[in-house]
């Protein structure tokens, strides 16, 4: 081997612990996480649904970690023997928020994107904080459009559905629904992703298997090289 494949050799080592630690102090983001509310009670408070609890009705979902106040309600779709909501993006339940005092909260945070589906009767404005409650700073913002009936009338009093999604910056700890209360519902509420059909950075791993990929092709050519 001559002195222009050795110093070939020692760059790509170099390059190969390079990103080995990288790697090592790489912080985990927890994976998006979509809450569509099946399996919350028609009318039950959402309370700790999602969070190690139970809503008013003693169902008990994923823990997710994510907690609602007390305004918070699963309404099971009309079709479904329920109130007043039909052509639901999945499933048969969604979110409601019956007063002002209207949010939820992701105590360990989570960052990168948000995104929902809503049927609305007015414009309004979702708000996302890095505190709990409604608190802090304000990270970003969402609007939602009146199209609750839109090429839909008859169906039931709310059958329009939109996605809408917005990418930030930061840390989200709650979301703040106060503008929409009453007049909306929602459903498919996605944490960490701007939208649903966002593709995903590589993990770690994927980057740690180009890697080698890359490793293996130089050293072929280093092995086939005129010694």
């Amino acid at each position: 081997m001559n002195n222009q494949q050795r110093n070939i050799g020692q760059r790509l080592k170099v390059a190969a612990l390079g990103l080995l630690l990288s790697l090592s102090s790489f912080t985990a983001v927890a994976a998006p996480i979509e809450l569509n509310f099946e399996g919350a009670g028609n009318e039950s408070q959402l309370l700790d649904f999602y969070n190690m609890g139970t809503d008013s009705a003693g169902n008990s979902g994923s823990n997710y970690g994510v907690g609602f106040s007390g305004s918070a309600l699963s309404l099971i779709a009309a079709e479904d023997g329920s109130s007043g909501f039909s052509n639901v993006p999945s499933g048969s339940t969604v979110l409601f928020f019956a007063d002002s005092a209207a949010w939820l909260n992701i105590a360990a945070g989570f960052s990168g994107g948000f995104s929902l589906y809503y049927s609305s009767a007015l414009e309004a404005v979702i708000n996302l904080y890095d505190g709990e409650n409604g608190s802090g700073n304000l990270i970003a913002s969402l609007n939602i459009g009146n199209q609750f009936d839109r090429d839909c009338a008859g169906d039931s009093l709310f059958c329009s559905w939109s996605l809408a999604s917005v990418r930030f910056d930061g840390t989200v700890r709650s979301i703040d629904f106060s503008a929409a209360n009453n007049w909306a519902a929602f459903d498919n509420l996605t944490l960490g992703v701007a939208a649903v059909d966002e593709i995903p950075s590589p993990t770690p791993a994927a980057l740690f298997a180009m890697l080698l990929i890359v490793w293996r092709i130089q050293v072929r050519r280093l092995q086939r090289s005129p010694r």
